[in-house]
């Protein structure tokens, strides 16, 4: 089951993730983190759950979520998660393996940064999940431990690998830059801005933790 998460910040326009990424609007659920519940009619998505503690969605506007068939899920306003945590907490409480969340850049980077983080939350692991950041001009995904991810990408597709929490240990085949059981440092950009020449591009982690980033052409 894939569920697509509205979150709060600058979400692209549906022509431009039409063209860049194909199939992003199938989902089983569409869920609103709040005010990212505005997104949903922009992008012609159905709405079937908006969550959060709706400090910045007005009153009528809920009720107008409500009217059409979302079910509202309202949380206090003093609460220790974002709203796009709770959106998260509640697409895996509904069965979802895939989750993609969008709308993550906007104004906050501290609520962008946050929702970055969530790709390590614990519950993703604990149901066999997988959770990425989607845009139209990129798509962010967090291999852990012993991993592979295979790539389908047009020749000349941007692809950084960004070490995640410490050194990482990472293969990388259909690259222009290929790597071969190389250590990836914290804190260093060495994995920044590689290139695909190949359909298929393959990363394999051995060790650490490892944000792989696709979109874009050089």
């Amino acid at each position: 089951m894939r569920a697509l998460i509205l979150s709060g910040g600058d979400a692209p326009s549906r022509a431009a993730l039409d063209a860049a990424r194909p199939g992003w609007r199938d989902a089983d659920l569409v869920i609103g983190a709040d005010s990212g519940a505005r997104h949903a009619a922009g992008l012609g998505l159905p709405l079937h759950r908006v969550v959060g503690d709706f400090d910045s969605l007005s009153a009528a506007e809920v009720a107008a979520f409500a009217a059409a068939g979302a079910v509202i899920e309202r949380h206090p306003v003093d609460k220790d998660a974002t709203d796009t945590e709770l959106a998260l907490i509640a697409a895996l409480d509904a069965g979802a393996t895939q989750i993609s969340i969008l709308a993550t850049w906007g104004l906050r980077a501290d609520h962008a940064l946050g929702t970055a983080t969530l790709l390590t939350h614990p519950r993703l692991a604990a149901a066999g999940a997988t959770a990425e950041l989607l845009d139209a001009a990129s798509r962010i995904r967090l291999l852990q431990g012993d991993a592979v991810l295979r790539l389908e990408l047009a020749p000349g597709t941007i692809v950084s690998l960004i070490p995640w929490g410490g050194d990482a240990v990472v293969s990388a085949s259909g690259l222009q830059w290929p790597l071969v059981q190389e250590t990836l440092r914290a804190g260093a950009s060495r994995g920044i801005s590689n290139v695909s020449v190949e359909p298929t591009v393959e990363i394999q982690l051995h060790r650490g933790a490892l944000l792989v980033a696709d979109g874009g052409v050089e």
